[in-house]
């Protein structure tokens, strides 16, 4: 891991830089934020699955502290703030979430419950369900394959031009797993 992280970091280094610098007025706060990132990858105990990814939410994440700590009650940059629809939108669907899961067949809606809703690694769920691993690897993916239909025939996801989801349409009367 500190091999990929020193890697990362040293290839996106000023990038980051770049884009810290555009949300913050000064070059010192700037590079303490940086600094901030690479202790947080260093920190990893595993490789992240997309590096950049990680490291641009990261940054991201370490702003808005830098905010939050220097100026409490000065409002963030509109920017950073915009996540907060598709927070908002993601938190109204979850409410629907669970009894879409809720009416999964038993063999789904376990695995999925343990792994996804409490955050179990699929290998303590497979010890829990008396499973194998690649059954429950299996299950947790056909799972999730038909909570996604029934969540787009129930509540249209609205995706945007960059193929996130920005907002979900309300759910048609016909739908009643919510």
């Amino acid at each position: 891991m500190q091999q990929v992280a020193a890697k990362a970091f040293s290839q996106y280094q000023s990038e980051l830089l770049a884009f810290i610098g555009r949300k913050v007025s000064h070059k010192e706060d700037a590079q303490d934020i940086l600094s901030a990132v690479f202790v947080k990858l260093l920190q990893q105990n595993d490789a992240p699955d997309s590096p950049i990814a990680w490291l641009y939410q990261v940054t991201k994440n370490t702003i808005i502290d830098y905010y939050r700590t220097r100026r409490p009650n000065d409002e963030l940059p509109q920017d950073l703030v915009a996540d907060s629809k598709e927070e908002s939108a993601f938190s109204e669907m979850s409410v629907c979430m669970k009894p879409m899961v809720m009416a999964l067949d038993e063999r789904y809606r376990d695995v999925l419950l343990l792994s996804d809703i409490e955050g179990m690694k699929q290998k303590a769920v497979a010890e829990r369900l008396n499973l194998s691993l690649s059954a429950v690897k299996s299950r947790v993916l056909r799972g999730r394959e038909l909570l996604a239909t029934s969540l787009v025939s129930c509540c249209a996801p609205v995706v945007n031009a960059k193929g996130k989801v920005d907002d979900f349409l309300p759910p048609k009367n016909r739908c009643g797993k919510c």
